[in-house]
């Protein structure tokens, strides 16, 4: 995120690309979004998507690594996603069991460009886990780009960088 930042045209930094009013629906909806992954509602969080052509995914060992030609963490079309989803939900699934208790911080959130109805977004995020007696403190930054609809924003593209993504990382058993 610090580099979409840095890279920004002066006028997404300086004076904003969106108003305070759409600034703050961004920040809820982002906020809404953790809340529903904290909480493992995933056919909710799954309504956040839009459309069949979106992209789920959390970059290996580089931020800017080629998804196509590198190994990912994730890399999701809608078709794996349901299907990630599918497997978190299923009880028999004991890898998941019992579900990790949850809570993440959204800050820094910077809308960096505007194009029709398609608004170019970063943030960051600390997210608290605790599963089966063992912490992790998971850091990281999001690039999103979310589409404003006449239900809300919903989400077209979503890459999460784990600030420790080029180390040996537990398995994830919930949403990043």
């Amino acid at each position: 995120m610090a580099k979409q930042i840095v890279n920004a045209a002066p006028e997404a930094i300086n004076k904003g690309v969106v108003s305070v009013e759409q600034q703050l629906r961004v920040e809820r909806f982002l906020n809404y979004e953790a809340a529903l992954m904290d909480e493992h509602e995933y056919d909710r969080w799954m309504e956040l998507w839009t459309g069949d052509d979106i992209t789920y995914w959390v970059p290996c060992n580089s931020d800017d690594q080629d998804p196509n030609t590198g190994v990912a963490i994730i890399y999701d079309d809608r078709s794996r996603l349901l299907e990630r989803m599918m497997r978190l939900k299923d009880k028999a699934a004991h890898a998941y069991r019992p579900r990790a208790r949850l809570i993440r911080n959204v800050s820094g959130v910077v809308p960096l460009s505007v194009t029709g109805e398609e608004l170019e977004v970063v943030s960051s995020f600390s997210l608290g886990e605790i599963r089966t007696g063992t912490e992790n403190i998971w850091f990281g930054k999001c690039h999103y780009v979310l589409v404003d609809t006449a239900e809300g924003f919903r989400i077209r593209w979503k890459k999460v960088m784990l600030l420790n993504n080029d180390e040996a990382i537990p398995n994830l058993t919930f949403l990043v």
